[in-house]
């Protein structure tokens, strides 16, 4: 009996040894002398599965930070640093020439930027000239009352009033300068302004300010929107998309990290309330059911555990640059997975690397240092790394390489797009010489409970 004891740890000893071992880890390129499309980015196929990651963790299940401390966390990126906007914050009016000049500043940065439109055609003059009457920017009073709404459907925030794309270069046709985010159903809009045809509106979102279209909100009183979002029996979207149902019939989908009221489960779905609108444009709340196993009744535990499990479920999803064709980009790849565990960050990719008081600066070390202080400092699963216009969950090291999971688009001399989320070592691309920050995402860097 002992013999056999003693064959069956030799023969898992093995396996785990020998899955450590498997190919190398650069991406595939056939020739490469020749500019061409990753396929393959790591030979080693255990690479893309999160547990292989999480096997890694000493303690994987450890609580990085409890849920008060998540509050106070939070409370410190919206209330010192400004980098993010509560609804209970949102002011009942406004200063009419902020709210100009917040859109004015929008509209002149946007045309200094980009000059074609996504088919090829250059923008003219006319076009800024219609777009500023369209915005009504002269009927704005001294105080601006404010709205309130959510939206209904997931919807694009655009930077002006238009479904138009619009590009600094005529190739650039995945990169829509007019696309400043993207906002899941349910989320709350301070309405400041209207176009002349009340078909957009301007308002501030929790993380982003900027145009979204009539039919995809509903307004509603201040009182009853936050009830609605303080709701203490809720859940929390897991999934990267989670389908919703409406009288049976498919309505929208939701991406990972949404907070919405719960109701009841039945079999294998459970019943929510999400915010639809009557003929009017006024909120009613509206019973759907969404599937049980895409859900998580409240937050989910801060563990390194959990944060790379919804990770890994991106996978292999499309890049979309400002949340572009219903899919995410670097910045709210990050933002939706540390929502499922309650940690409220902003939308772009600098001010995530600003949040909180815990730092790594590493934009003056050498490759060999930068290597060091991530793999000796850096604790998986809190820990976002950042370099210019860009930033990636660290997972961990193998071969003694630090490696993130990105959503990227990862064009080089070398490659082509990579365009999709990806595990890749932080020399993919020749990263690590660009890294110059990695955001620990706690309250104290010792504090780690």
């Amino acid at each position: 009996m002992k013999t056999i004891i003693l064959v069956f740890i030799s023969i898992v000893v093995i396996l785990i040894t020998g899955c450590e071992d498997i190919g190398d880890t650069s991406p595939i390129l056939g020739d490469k002398n020749k500019k061409q499309p990753i396929i393959i980015v790591n030979k080693n196929r255990h690479l893309n599965i999160a547990e292989f990651w999480i096997d890694r963790i000493k303690e994987p299940n450890r609580v990085i930070m409890s849920k008060k401390n998540i509050e106070k966390f939070n409370d410190y990126i919206a209330h010192t640093q400004y980098l993010v906007t509560n609804f209970e914050d949102i002011q009942p009016q406004y200063s009419g020439s902020w709210v100009k000049s917040s859109i004015q500043s929008s509209f002149d940065n946007i045309l200094k930027q980009t000059k074609y439109f996504e088919d090829g055609q250059k923008i003219k003059p006319k076009f800024a000239h219609e777009m500023k009457n369209y915005m009504d920017l002269y009927n704005i009073a001294n105080s601006v009352q404010t709205r309130y709404a959510l939206t209904v459907h997931y919807t694009n925030q655009r930077v002006i009033p238009t479904e138009l794309a619009l590009l600094k270069k005529k190739e650039q046709i995945y990169f829509d300068r007019n696309q400043n985010s993207a906002l899941d159903i349910a989320t709350p809009i301070a309405i400041l302004h209207t176009t002349s045809d009340g078909k957009w509106h301007y308002g501030i979102g929790p993380s982003s300010s900027g145009w979204v279209r009539d039919q995809d909100i509903a307004f509603g009183t201040k009182k009853e929107i936050y009830d609605y979002l303080t709701s203490k029996n809720f859940i929390i979207t897991t999934n990267a998309k989670n389908g919703l149902m409406v009288a049976g019939k498919y309505y929208d989908y939701m991406r990972m990290g949404v907070r919405v009221p719960y109701i009841l489960t039945i079999d294998d779905m459970s019943m929510i309330l999400i915010p639809t609108r009557d003929e009017d444009g006024s909120l009613v709340l509206s019973n759907a059911t969404i599937k049980t196993t895409n859900t998580n009744k409240g937050y989910l535990l801060y563990t390194p555990e959990n944060i790379l499990t919804q990770a890994f479920k991106f996978l292999n999803a499309p890049y979309g640059w400002g949340g572009s064709f219903g899919e995410q980009d670097c910045s709210k790849f990050i933002q939706q997975i540390y929502a499922t565990v309650g940690i409220n960050l902003p939308r772009n990719s600098s001010s995530q690397s600003i949040v909180g008081q815990n730092y790594l600066e590493l934009s003056n070390l050498d490759r060999d240092t930068k290597e060091n202080q991530l793999l000796n400092l850096a604790p998986v699963g809190a820990t976002i790394v950042h370099l210019k216009g860009h930033i990636m969950l660290y997972i961990g090291d193998y071969k003694g390489e630090p490696y993130v999971i990105q959503t990227v688009w990862g064009e080089s001399k070398r490659n082509y797009p990579l365009g999709r989320t990806a595990v890749t070592s932080l020399n993919f691309n020749n990263y690590i010489q660009q890294v110059d920050r990695a955001t620990i995402l706690t309250n104290n860097i010792n504090s780690i409970e």
